[in-house]
Parts: structure tokens; sequence; C-alpha cells
């Protein structure tokens, strides 16, 4: 009994190591950075006003805990619901374009004309249409955000062999059983690595609107901050930035591993 246990759990702590072993390096080079900028700013004798040290915005972490958390909600919850919104469209809009070769024809063009668009400017045209809140900021990150998963998913949908379609017809698969078996699986990893562009492309297009126009969020909280000169604060603020980034990007990595369990070991 004692051996059945130790043979079950030894994928599960075999798994585990390969995570942490994936995770020390990066870990490592950022602790490094940090203590590089550190004793750099000393040394030099850089003063707080043009570049704090990491000793001097961290602790605000602590002090303005209440502030950082409420404005960090506030455009993660944007960012979170906007990745939701374009990710429900572009995965079934690309797979429809790469199952019709007339609506790849006719819509494909139209999209990359949209897409060449700079978003920049259409931010201040969400705020004149919506106003200030929740819906400009929302709209333009599923703007940003759906092209990169769109094309990923086109892609992925079209890189199936059609010869496995007359295949698997021959063996008395269904339509729903070729793509879940087979097509899914196949297109997973163009659609992963569309979604990790896009959750970068969201975070930034949250970020644009809150500077150009917001009453929430941490971008408007650089900017408070700013306004009195408070480098410590817009430090921190934009520290806040990168670990929202980083933590939604390892919660998209860990729902890859999930959907994907014949990839862990790559």
């Amino acid at each position: 009994m004692a051996n059945v246990y130790a043979e079950s759990a030894t994928p599960v702590r075999i798994h585990v190591l390969n995570g942490a072993g994936r995770l020390l390096p990066p870990a490592l080079v950022l602790v490094a950075f940090i203590v590089t900028w550190q004793f750099s700013s000393d040394w030099f004798g850089i003063p707080v006003y043009l570049l704090p040290a990491p000793g001097d915005f961290m602790g605000r972490f602590v002090s303005d805990r209440g502030v950082l958390a409420y404005n960090f909600a506030a455009t993660g919850y944007v960012v979170a619901i906007g990745f939701a919104f374009a990710t429900l469209v572009a995965i079934p809009l690309g797979l429809a374009i790469a199952s019709y070769p007339a609506l790849k024809r006719s819509l494909f063009p139209l999209i990359v004309f949209f897409e060449i668009i700079p978003k920049t400017i259409t931010a201040p045209l969400l705020i004149v249409w919506f106003g200030f809140g929740f819906t400009p900021r929302i709209g333009l990150t599923i703007i940003m955000t759906v092209f990169p998963i769109l094309v990923n998913s086109i892609a992925g949908f079209s890189s199936i062999n059609p010869r496995l379609h007359f295949i698997t017809q021959s063996m008395g698969a269904s339509s729903w059983q070729t793509f879940r078996f087979i097509r899914l699986p196949a297109a997973l990893p163009y659609i992963f690595s569309g979604m990790k562009i896009g959750m970068v492309y969201a975070v930034s297009a949250c970020i644009t609107v809150e500077f150009i126009g917001a009453n929430e969020g941490l971008e408007v909280l650089i900017l408070s901050a700013s306004s009195y000169m408070d480098m410590a604060l817009m430090f921190a603020a934009v520290f806040a930035t990168a670990i929202l980034a980083m933590l939604l990007t390892g919660i998209l990595l860990g729902l890859e591993t999930v959907m994907m369990p014949w990839r862990r070991g790559l």
C-alpha cells in the first residue's frame, strides 16, 4: 500500500519540482536586478526625486496598501472583463473564418484594415461616446486584445491537414468528435500564444484609457502622484502594474497547463 502511495505521489512531486525549477531563474534575475538597482542608487547618490531606489518605494506597498489595492483591483477588473470578452469573440470568429474560405476572403481584409488604425486615437472617441466609466476602458481593452487572439486562432484551426477530416469521417467520427479530439487540441497552442500576447495588450489598453480619462485605476494613481512629485508612490504604482500583468499572465499559464496536459514537460 505504501508503494502505491509513493508511486502516485511521485508524478505530483516531479511536477512541483519542475514548476519550481521554471520559476526559480526569473525570480533570481528579478532579485538580482532589484539589489543592483538599490546598490547603484546608493553608490552613485541618485536623488530620490529623479530615480527612487527600491528601498524608497517598496515601503509604500505597506503604508499605502489601501489606495494601491483599490486601484489595482479597478484596473485588474477592467483587464479581466475586457480580455474575457475579446477571447469569447476572437476564438469562435477565428474558427468560422478558418472553416469557411469565403468568410476569410471577405472579413479578414476588413479586420486587418481596422487593426492598422492606431488604437490610442480611438480612446478619446470612446470617452466622448461612453463617458468616463468602465465602458470605454473595457471597449479599448477588447479592441486591442481581439486581433492577436483572432489571428492565432485562425492559424491554429487552419493547421490541421484536411485529409484528417476524411480519415475521421471514414472511421465514423462525428463533426463534434473531430473538433473536440483533433482540431481543438491542435489549435490550442496557437490560441494560447495569441492570448499571452493579448494579455499584455489588454493591460496596455486599460492603462492608456486611464491616462486619457478615468477616475480610478493604477494610471490614475500614477498621474495623481506625479502632480505632487511623489516619485516613491509613482514607482510603487508602476511596479503594481507590472505585478498585475505578471499575475494575470501566470493565471493564463496555469490555464494553459490544465487544458494542455500533454505539454507540461515542455
